[in-house]
């Protein structure tokens, strides 16, 4: 926010999105807003986020390995991203 800058305003946020998030549950539900699950109901058959059945099932170590490579190559990208960052912040060259 331009008029009072310093503030994480991004905490503020949060709150007024759960507080919202909970009228439009319970209190007021004409207000709550389509969500994905609601459009496409067959969608939620997949693994869920509380159900971890799925990671019962063998895995191969041809996936594990490239899994792992994905995760690290995103790693990388994201320190990158964040050394530069952290370059035009204190105008310095990293390594």
């Amino acid at each position: 926010m331009k008029f009072l800058p310093g503030r994480p305003w991004i905490i503020l946020i949060a709150i007024f999105g759960v507080i919202y998030g909970v009228l439009s549950e319970k209190v007021f539900p004409s207000f709550k807003p389509t969500l994905l699950k609601d459009k496409y109901p067959d969608m939620m058959g997949g693994a869920s986020i509380v159900d971890f059945s799925y990671a019962s099932k063998p895995i191969s170590f041809k996936a594990l390995v490239v899994g792992s490579l994905e995760v690290a190559f995103v790693a990388v990208l994201e320190t990158l991203i964040s050394a530069r960052i952290a370059d035009n912040l204190t105008e310095t060259r990293f390594d």
